[in-house]
């Protein structure tokens, strides 16, 4: 009696068993994917949603403009000679030079180009002051002369041709739209814009090639935005497939021509970051040769005083210029507006000025609200290919 108890009890139990667990694994099995199916759908929507009614925001950026002065250095006269050096002997304005003799102690040069700006001239004396040496610039507009004391002591004098009537030439502005390419709606609002701007593509965004189909439609030159390292190098990064220190000539050249595949039809090329690349004229020299190569020119793009690239392309006979004010470091409306009207004023009579801004919502609002201010300046607006030169 008590094995036919066990055995009844047995088998019902193991009858309910296997019904329960059959029926729980189906249950499972069917919830996870039901809840897998409404995962992908709920993604799905709201890439759809967002590509529809979010802007896309950029996911590149550029490095801090420029580096100025360093409060605990102690700055000596090489220090000084050498913004004197980038600014004026070697800088994007500079058509070239030759040494005059002079008394002993001071270096005299005759240069071929016009009389620098009073806002470069400015910013220069400024840029001097703050580094808290004995150097002070002494400005003689009517003689045609720039001179750098030292203890107040003439170290170098730079004399000026002296014109006898101010040449007609109105002023030139080539304005370069940084970071493009991770957003097509960013090419439509370029384009809307009743505004000569330029914009430079990062190779590796989605929208590159895109990009470029929509300018060459609209009759519109666009260079490309190569990735360079930057001094923060490995903790920011420029990028997939940047241009880096240590890679070899043959790599350096692999990479460069990818950029021209991934952005075809471009005119030209300027660094994206690169305060670490630049300053390498070895590096640069290779980077240049190749882009020579493919008949483009170089914008110095200066993300750093010190950088070797302008001076390295005036050397090679590559058509290139240097960059001579950020719009946007700050992404403030009110900011970028006061610096689009600091752009106009560096732009004087025969005066070819480079801006540089960036795809950012506060840069866009600012030039559609300067629009019909800019068109009433004595300036032209033109494209980044007339302003590079050969010297």
């Amino acid at each position: 009696m008590a094995g036919k108890k066990n055995l009844k009890k047995k088998k019902p139990s193991v009858k309910r068993g296997g019904k329960k667990n059959l029926s729980q694994g189906m249950r499972l099995l069917l919830a996870s994917g039901f809840l897998l199916a409404f995962v992908v759908v709920s993604l799905l929507l709201l890439v759809s949603l967002r590509q529809k009614y979010v802007p896309e925001q950029m996911l590149v950026f550029e490095e801090p403009s420029y580096e100025t002065t360093q409060p605990d250095k102690v700055y000596t006269y090489a220090d000084v000679r050498g913004v004197i050096e980038t600014q004026l002997l070697n800088g994007p304005q500079s058509s070239g030079w030759r040494r005059l003799s002079a008394p002993e102690g001071t270096q005299a040069y005759q240069l071929f180009d016009p009389f620098p700006a009073d806002m470069l001239l400015a910013e220069l004396a400024t840029h001097i002051d703050q580094m808290n040496s004995p150097a002070q610039l002494d400005v003689e507009r009517t003689q045609g002369i720039v001179r750098l004391n030292w203890n107040q002591q003439t170290r170098i004098e730079l004399r000026y041709p002296i014109p006898e009537e101010l040449s007609s030439r109105r002023g030139r502005i080539a304005i370069i739209m940084d970071d493009m390419g991770a957003s097509r709606q960013r090419f439509q609002q370029i384009l809307d814009l009743d505004l000569m701007i330029t914009p430079a593509i990062m190779p590796e965004t989605d929208w590159a090639t895109s990009g470029t189909e929509l300018m060459r439609r609209s009759g519109r030159e666009y260079m490309i935005h190569i990735p360079m390292q930057p001094r923060s190098y490995p903790d920011v990064s420029p990028g997939p497939n940047a241009l880096l220190i240590g890679q070899s000539e043959r790599q350096t050249r692999d990479l460069v021509r990818g950029y021209l595949k991934a952005v075809p039809g471009a005119v030209g090329s300027n660094n994206h970051m690169g305060s670490r690349y630049t300053e390498d004229a070895a590096a640069m020299r290779v980077v240049l040769d190749e882009l020579k190569k493919h008949n483009q020119f170089f914008i110095d793009s200066r993300t750093i005083s010190s950088s070797a690239a302008f001076a390295e392309a005036r050397k090679m006979g590559l058509r290139t210029a240097s960059r001579n004010i950020f719009l946007d470091n700050k992404e403030d409306v009110a900011y970028i507006r006061t610096q689009i009207r600091k752009m106009v004023s560096l732009a004087g009579p025969n005066q070819e000025v480079i801006a540089i801004c960036h795809p950012h919502e506060e840069t866009l609002q600012a030039l559609k609200q300067e629009v019909a201010w800019l068109k009433q300046q004595p300036v032209d607006f033109v494209a980044a290919s007339d302003v590079v030169h050969i010297y």
